[in-house]
């Protein structure tokens, strides 16, 4: 009975093997499952039901048992040079906000603010974008300075708007490398 296994196994083995390398290197962000085997497979898991993964490698898709997977390491992708500070992600949402770009000025914010500003851009309220657009367009802003504590930012800015002029502090956190903004308080 082993050594009937054992061929499909090879094949298994050999196709996998075959699959993380050709197609699972060009994943940006992916999962690396590590079976018993200790074959190792890149891809996406898309799904999870009665025991069974389902693995997205580059367009390839391959159910994996629970049971034949040792380990999963979820990898982040690199981080964007467009967040690498603090003023690049203000002048980045300066410039989405300005073009209407709704879906890159939500990912100027942290993630945990992302779903209730696509909610709140979307369909609910688009006049809250609207409202925030002719803001940014008409208004003239300049740093003053950034103060950098740890994983943490505080970016004073005078904005000036006909003759209107105030000082404000806009605050940022650093996600996965990369400086994302914090709605006001």
């Amino acid at each position: 009975m082993r050594n009937s296994r054992s061929p499909r196994r090879a094949v298994y083995t050999a196709v996998c093997v075959t699959i993380a390398v050709v197609l699972g290197a060009a994943s940006a962000r992916a999962e690396v499952i590590e079976l018993l085997d200790k074959t190792k497979i890149a891809g996406t898991i898309e799904h999870y039901y009665d025991g069974v993964f389902v693995i997205d490698t580059g367009g390839v898709k391959i159910q994996l048992p629970r049971e034949k997977i040792r380990s999963i390491t979820f990898k982040l992708p690199p981080p964007r040079p467009e967040f690498s500070t603090p003023e690049k992600t203000f002048n980045l949402w300066k410039q989405t906000v300005a073009a209407g770009q709704i879906a890159k000025v939500i990912d100027c914010y942290a993630l945990m603010y992302q779903g209730l500003l696509a909610y709140q851009f979307g369909e609910a309220d688009k006049e809250v974008f609207a409202k925030m657009k002719k803001e940014v367009t008409g208004t003239r802003f300049v740093i003053k300075e950034t103060k950098i504590k740890g994983d943490s930012a505080i970016m004073k800015i005078q904005r000036k708007h006909g003759d209107d002029s105030d000082t404000g502090e806009l605050r940022f956190v650093r996600e996965n490398g990369e400086w994302k903004l914090l709605p006001p308080m």
